[in-house]
């Protein structure tokens, strides 16, 4: 037995962890985020469109856009929203999600985006909550980090192709 191995077993009290397979990783596809814009119109009129590619796609891409007012979080949340409804589409409807929030906050001398949700998907419903670091575009980070919020429950239902 390697001493990693030994680590595992103390801290898990004797139960073995199996490292994951890296291959099974790589083989699974994954939505993609491609990129995001913001178009405001008249009255207050504000469209976000997202754009990501992936194999669930009949043409390997998906727009989605989202309409609403303008405000600096109500775009954050457009482009939320038009992610999970990528998400939805990418899992063919098997994933349901409700926005509880987007907020970009300060930490450690960054902005972080924040993101929670509730996310459906046939069992009990489950809060989750994402984050990405704000690198010039906080829609960008809003989109990353609704990705980052849904990941675990979106893997799993957007697994290999049969």
């Amino acid at each position: 037995m390697i001493l990693s191995e030994r680590i595992d077993r103390d801290a898990y009290n004797g139960i073995a962890m199996t490292p994951r397979a890296e291959s099974s990783q790589e083989s699974r596809p994954r939505l993609q985020f491609v990129d995001c814009h913001l178009e405001r119109g008249p009255a207050a009129f504000t469209r976000v469109t997202v754009r990501f590619s992936g194999p669930y796609f009949t043409d390997g891409s998906y727009i989605c856009r989202q309409e609403g007012t303008t405000s600096e979080g109500g775009d954050l949340r457009l482009a939320v929203l038009a992610t999970f409804d990528a998400l939805a589409a990418a899992s063919d409807a098997a994933m349901r999600f409700e926005l509880i929030g987007v907020k970009p906050v300060r930490a450690f001398d960054t902005t972080v985006m924040m993101v929670a949700a509730m996310v459906r998907d046939g069992a009990e419903p489950r809060r989750v909550v994402g984050a990405a670091i704000v690198e010039g575009d906080a829609m960008a980070a809003a989109v990353r980090a609704a990705l980052h919020a849904a990941n675990r429950m979106a893997a799993p239902l957007l697994g290999p192709l049969s």
